[in-house]
């Protein structure tokens, strides 16, 4: 079951024309992502600073920073720099062929922490086919760590949906783990408005979602009447379960 308090929308955008249509859409949270880069690929500090001041305080913000792998030489580093952004996240592809791949997390987690960042624990959904560690292994690290975030997402895009792949019943699952440890549950990976019946009974806070509100797919451009459109069947699915949407 869902716990109490609004679910809210992440739109995620790539540069500062979707960040203005994210806004006049109605996204309650604004992440930041360039889909040509990968799942969770990162934009420029430069194009972050356009967002940031195109939004202009008016949602919190999040960022992808690509994943794990790379993160040592990693530019989006960057990224941490920027004072709006509030939570980052980094995925584990390959991760689950790294031994010591806790060790980079943690150490990762720590920058982040000092930086006045959050970085979500990331599980991908499709955890096999991203070579990534298990959800079971994701999660009890993020709450060893003290983790605030848990994002659930899928490392390939052009297939099943998140909840197709892992399933409500497991997604509940770990979810409700995580608000056990006191985790903010985020829940992605290709989510389409037809899968709407099905999440507003989970326990997630946020629903993160750009395939569905682009033009074409995820790589095209975000539109503002889908996310209207987004916004307004979500509302109504909360509504009709007795839950009161956010209201902005």
């Amino acid at each position: 079951m869902r716990p109490p308090g609004p679910l809210q929308l992440l739109v995620s955008v790539r540069d500062e024309m979707e960040a203005a249509d994210a806004l006049a859409g109605g996204a309650d949270w604004i992440d930041f992502k360039e889909p040509l880069a990968g799942p969770l690929g990162a934009v420029s500090a430069e194009v972050a600073e356009r967002m940031v001041q195109e939004i202009a305080g008016r949602r919190p913000l999040s960022a992808a920073l690509g994943e794990l792998v790379d993160w040592p030489q990693s530019a989006t580093q960057q990224l941490l720099g920027i004072a709006e952004i509030r939570v980052v996240k980094l995925g584990l592809h390959g991760c689950g062929l790294v031994a010591d791949w806790q060790a980079r997390w943690r150490s990762a987690f720590e920058t982040t922490c000092a930086a006045g960042k959050h970085l979500a624990a990331v599980i991908y959904a499709d955890w096999q086919a991203a070579a990534a560690p298990t959800p079971a292994e994701v999660l009890q690290l993020a709450l060893e760590a003290g983790c605030r975030y848990l994002l659930i997402d899928t490392y390939q895009k052009q297939n099943k949906s998140s909840i197709d792949v892992l399933s409500c019943v497991e997604v509940a699952r770990l979810m409700q783990l995580a608000h056990q440890g006191g985790m903010t549950t985020v829940l992605a990976g290709n989510l389409q408005l037809a899968d709407l019946s099905g999440i507003v009974e989970l326990p997630v806070d946020l629903i993160a979602v750009r395939g569905a509100i682009c033009r074409g797919n995820r790589t095209g451009r975000v539109v503002k009447t889908l996310i209207g459109d987004f916004q307004r069947q979500l509302d109504c699915m909360i509504s009709c379960r007795g839950v009161s949407p956010i209201t902005q």
